[in-house]
């Protein structure tokens, strides 16, 4: 399907790195004009240039709804039409919530979901238009959540269930809408959790398959099928079916090994707070 976007033209945010940038490459390769968004104007304008061809970078700041909106203005000045936008961009915010810091939980959401809601609200017009599809980015937290990401669990839970909503409500528009759910992926965000001891601990208590790493050269390659096919639903790694689909059975037997890891976890957070 090396032809299978050709001259679709596809918005993708937090594309300066990661997921985003990787998904960017790989929808490019197969003809896609791309419009990477993302808040660091400098990463975003690099990403950009190592696209090359058609693909053009904005720095822009989802938090913030004039600031969305000018940048999915200046893609359809630019490019006359949006048929696929990928709503990627996202924070962690990790912090047990008796000691975090207020303003680091309520970033995660203003980014998470109402960063998310504002790109999708800028773009539903453009999408209508075109009969194009949205993808949204949720993950496997929404199923089955854990300690110390109780913001990010949160956001991905809402952002999940924003984008089941918008599924049927624009259905008769000729828009597809997919939620993309996946586990912890080799990216700069993943880098940042392994870097910090108490965040460390909490996932050493999860069960085996959910703490590992996963490619994140696997990951592009099922969003990228499920935009070309799509799909309601873009999952890696396949596991996380089933946790989606046993989440009311599951969530309560994963919680006791989270339990005792608490306490340590706990200190650990209010040991690095006072360094």
């Amino acid at each position: 399907m090396a032809d299978s976007m050709r001259g679709k033209v596809v918005v993708v945010t937090g594309a300066a790195s990661g997921l985003g940038l990787s998904t960017a490459r790989g929808l490019a390769a197969r003809g896609a004009r791309l419009a990477l968004i993302d808040v660091n104007a400098d990463a975003v304008a690099a990403a950009a240039a190592s696209i090359g061809g058609e693909a053009i970078g904005i720095a822009a700041d989802i938090s913030q709804s004039d600031s969305i909106g000018r940048a999915i203005d200046e893609v359809v000045d630019h490019f006359k039409a949006i048929d696929v936008v990928m709503a990627c961009a996202g924070v962690v915010g990790s912090g047990m919530a008796l000691d975090v810091d207020p303003k680091v939980w309520e970033r995660t959401i203003e980014i998470n979901v109402l960063g998310t809601w504002r790109t999708v609200r800028a773009s539903l017009p453009h999408l209508v238009a075109s009969k194009g599809y949205l993808l949204i980015i949720s993950s496997g937290f929404a199923a089955a959540p854990g300690p110390y990401t109780s913001a990010y669990a949160a956001s991905k839970a809402a952002v999940e269930s924003l984008g089941r909503s918008l599924r049927i409500e624009l259905a008769h528009h000729g828009v597809g809408v997919g939620v993309a759910y996946y586990s912890f992926l080799a990216t700069p965000m993943v880098d940042g959790i392994e870097s910090d001891p108490a965040g460390q601990r909490a996932r050493a208590a999860m069960p085996a398959p959910i703490r590992k790493t996963y490619p994140l050269e696997k990951a592009v390659a099922a969003t990228i099928a499920g935009i070309e096919h799509r799909s309601n639903r873009v999952i890696y790694p396949g596991f996380l079916r089933w946790q989606l689909l046993l989440r009311g059975a599951l969530g309560p037997r994963s919680e006791g090994a989270w339990r005792k890891a608490m306490p340590e976890v706990e200190q650990l957070q209010r040991r690095q707070r006072s360094m």
